[in-house]
């Protein structure tokens, strides 16, 4: 089983599995789909947030989405996956946070429901790690309590800005979910 998933193209580009060699030819349209827009000037660093979350992709079913606006110089990654156990819900937000995450506060929690998830939790923190210029990192899970399965969207920390962004977009990509064999 997996997740089929509709995005906008405009916002996030699925990147490709590590074994079907291309990589290259996915930083290249990466690079042509910003180079006529309004950063197209930043396009070395574009391609380098490009380079370094290709790094950062999961295997083994988890698609991994690159999150570049067209409007707004900023970019993330996001992860979309499933596993074969179920999350203690009596613990709260917190054990839908990835392994080794530690909020600075407690984290914003909304509750939502789609046509496949009928109580999913939404949880935005602040994390106790710094980003390299001492901001506060922050984080955005999307819990999926499923019958035998627990899926989940995950973004990887980055500026609460950035994440915020995300979370903009994101919504509508958990909503679009559909599981598939």
């Amino acid at each position: 089983m997996r997740f089929e998933i509709s995005y906008d193209e405009r916002v996030w580009a699925v990147m490709p599995e590590p074994d079907a060699a291309a990589d290259g030819l996915w930083i290249a349209e990466q690079r042509m789909r910003l180079a006529n827009g309004p950063f197209g000037a930043h396009l070395a660093a574009f391609e380098g947030a490009a380079r370094e979350a290709l790094a950062r992709r999961r295997t083994g079913g988890v698609t991994s989405l690159f999150f570049r606006p067209e409007s707004v110089p900023a970019t993330g990654v996001l992860h979309v996956g499933l596993v074969e156990r179920r999350v203690d819900e009596r613990e709260g937000a917190l054990a839908w946070l990835p392994p080794g995450t530690t909020p600075r506060i407690d984290p914003a929690v909304a509750t939502f429901e789609t046509e496949l998830v009928r109580r999913g939790q939404r949880i935005a923190y602040v994390s106790d790690r710094d980003a390299a210029d001492g901001a506060p990192l922050a984080g955005l899970v999307y819990g999926l309590p499923l019958d035998d399965l627990t899926g989940y969207v995950v973004a990887e920390e980055a500026h609460s800005d950035v994440i915020g962004l995300m979370q903009a977009h994101a919504d509508a990509i958990v909503g679009s979910l559909k599981l598939v064999a």
